[in-house]
């Protein structure tokens, strides 16, 4: 079962943050975005916080220093995170590829069917009483909402053949060069 988010709310970390590597056995950072082992790590249990030192100069010079979130200090470098971070960052990795975008178009397609039955339909306040009868109601609402699809989409492509005639038409009428200007205006 895979977890599918439109949207994450709150304060974004980078994408490069879900590069870390975190053992979660023995609480430890195990290597940067940049593949670099730190020398020394820390867990704050309470908090959930990782604490990892790395050396200064490997991190001085590093191009991914600004986005990972390393902080120089007077010998070392180090970086605090938590495990929590390193999810979020992944999540948003997962969410700007194209396979991520096409399923949360069809979760929010889904999610809107509800919706139009609610504030189009009135499907809270159903005039009748009793099972069946709310049952044939509600599936005429279904329904309606069905055949205005249908119809839209004949209309559609009533209307992209229409647009094909002409195409041709013009073609058999004015020749070739003239029906490219057209098609481009």
């Amino acid at each position: 079962m895979e977890l599918i988010t439109t949207a994450l709310i709150g304060k974004l970390p980078d994408e490069i943050q879900s590069e870390f590597e975190l053992d979660e056995v023995t609480h430890e950072i195990i290597k940067c975005p940049k593949g670099e082992k730190p020398y020394k790590t820390r867990y704050y249990e309470k908090t959930g916080l990782y604490r990892a030192s790395f050396n200064k100069k490997t991190c001085e010079h590093c191009p991914l220093r600004e986005k990972c979130g390393a902080k120089l200090q007077k010998k070392s470098a180090y970086v605090l995170i938590t495990a929590k971070t390193i999810q979020r960052a992944s999540y948003l990795k997962k969410m700007s590829t194209e396979k991520y975008s096409v399923l949360q178009k069809i979760r929010n397609g889904v999610e809107g069917i509800p919706s139009i039955l609610r504030r189009k339909y009135h499907v809270d306040v159903i005039p009748v009483r009793g099972l069946v009868r709310s049952k044939i109601w509600f599936s005429f609402k279904i329904g309606a909402i069905n055949a205005k699809k249908v119809l839209k989409m004949a209309a559609e492509m009533a209307a992209s053949l229409y647009k094909n005639i002409e195409i041709k038409f013009i073609l058999t009428k004015t020749g070739k060069n003239q029906a490219k200007l057209l098609l481009s205006a």
